[in-house]
């Protein structure tokens, strides 16, 4: 019994980073021997690439390779990667929020009270008393030989 005999609604194609890349590749008329050659990627790494390898893959290597494969086919590499990461999310069925900690407000008072006890003990106590202002530096006159030359010339 399917999704949609049961009243769930169907869940939507997602088109794999791998078939994109492909299919604009071969737009552009560009055998993977080339674009091996430009990317310097291995032609087996490209080939896993579009058979969908890396579909299910959001590390930084997967990224590198959509990354490098799109400037190579002349795509704008930002809105490439950005297509793969939301693929992902949906194939995995995860959520983008985060997991729910179990007792969550009760660590979060602890930290918070902690926080606090720190603060208290850092900035709470009082400051020792300020030094007395220094006095001045009196100003000291030094010689100056060739004024006192000049002027007994004079």
């Amino acid at each position: 019994m399917g999704q949609a005999e049961r009243g769930l609604p169907e869940a939507p194609a997602v088109a794999r980073i791998g078939a994109y890349l492909a299919r604009e590749r071969q737009l552009r008329r560009i055998s993977l021997d080339e674009l091996s050659a430009t990317t310097r990627l291995p032609r087996r790494s490209l080939e896993r690439l579009e058979a969908g390898a890396f579909d299910e893959v959001r590390d930084g290597l997967a990224r590198g390779f959509v990354r490098v494969v799109a400037v190579a086919l002349g795509l704008p590499a930002d809105e490439t990667v950005a297509r793969m990461l939301p693929e992902v999310h949906a194939a995995a069925g995860l959520a983008r929020r985060p997991p729910p900690l179990s007792g969550g407000r009760p660590l979060a008072l602890l930290v918070v009270a902690a926080l606090g006890l720190l603060l208290w003990w850092a900035f709470g106590r009082p400051l020792p008393p300020a030094p007395a202002p220094e006095e001045p530096p009196q100003l000291l006159y030094r010689r100056d030989a060739v004024r006192e030359l000049a002027a007994e010339t004079q």
